[in-house]
């Protein structure tokens, strides 16, 4: 995990395996001052007074948020980076001696009084009245996680709709690319062959170093939405399909092959393929993914012409 001194600001790279349940102090190499790095439950983020927070899954800054930006986890526990060790934290008790319980001998009238932190009720109610105040608090609990749940359910939608958009924009970017590369190999070739000299088609170690980064960044995105919601289900299908034609040119600009008119053939077939599985893809797309593709497209300008 690459995280930043709390007092230089320095990056410092952290062996996540090697911090102790408990935290530990560890030396800043550029200021050689220490911090402390502790791992905590996402359920302590409210008592964080200071420091920075990093997810326990990717080491991405968290930033305040429910929702890692980078591997998509909702409700991530996390790595707490600060200037110094914080206080032991005192977990508060219930004081046993301000609570009381007062029974009076029953009555003809069947009236008790009980007293509780200093609150008096009488229990003369009936049980029906009694069950029904149940009910109701039984009845609002329920409402009120129903209401967590739905809410819980539309933040991981629009999570993965985001990650949706990005493995659409990296797959459109490296589809783009590879043709192009294939174009200039082309040009290249013909200009070789018509001068009369033998030819080897290969790109330079900057093109397939550019190539295969953009082709990382497209496998990650693609991970990222392996559990995808049930209406995202066909649109998820479309973008595996997409990114099959993407492979396909990327590989024909990594490893050129075969002779030039066979290798031009490939190339204008690829950009028919992917032409025609876009607008398959678009065809499939839930109201929602429709919607963040419109707000996806003034981000990503490789977008546009989607």
């Amino acid at each position: 995990m690459t995280c930043s001194c709390p007092k230089c600001h320095a990056l410092i790279e952290v062996d996540l395996s090697q911090i102790p349940k408990d935290g530990t102090l560890r030396p800043c190499p550029e200021c050689k001052g220490r911090f402390w790095i502790n791992r905590e439950s996402y359920a302590r983020v409210a008592l964080k007074k200071e420091g920075k927070t990093y997810c326990d899954k990717c080491g991405n800054e968290l930033e305040h948020k429910i929702v890692c930006n980078e591997c998509g986890v909702m409700y991530p526990d996390y790595y707490l980076v600060q200037a110094s060790k914080p206080p032991r934290r005192q977990v508060e008790k219930p004081d046993l001696f301000s609570l009381s319980f007062t029974l009076q001998p029953a009555t003809p009238t069947y009236s008790q009084t009980y007293t509780y932190m200093g609150a008096k009720e009488s229990s003369g109610k009936s049980p029906k009245v009694l069950l029904k105040r149940v009910g109701l608090l039984a009845l609002v609990v329920l409402l009120a996680l129903g209401i967590a749940k739905l809410y819980h359910i539309k933040q991981v939608e629009k999570q993965y709709a985001k990650n949706y958009m990005r493995a659409l924009y990296t797959i459109k970017t490296g589809t783009d690319l590879s043709l192009d590369t294939c174009a200039k190999i082309s040009a290249e070739w013909k200009t070789k062959m018509d001068a009369g000299q033998n030819y080897a088609p290969r790109i330079s170690a900057d093109d397939e170093s550019r190539l295969n980064k953009v082709k990382d960044a497209a496998d990650r995105y693609l991970q990222y939405l392996n559990e995808p919601p049930k209406k995202f289900i066909d649109s998820k299908e479309k973008l595996v399909n997409l990114y099959g034609v993407y492979a396909k040119a990327h590989a024909l600009a990594v490893a050129p092959t075969g002779s030039l008119p066979g290798f031009t053939t490939s190339t204008t077939n690829s950009q028919s393929e992917f032409n025609v599985a876009v607008k398959d893809l678009k065809g499939s797309l839930s109201p929602e993914l429709s919607e963040e593709l419109q707000v996806a497209k003034v981000i990503y300008k490789g977008l546009k012409n989607i």
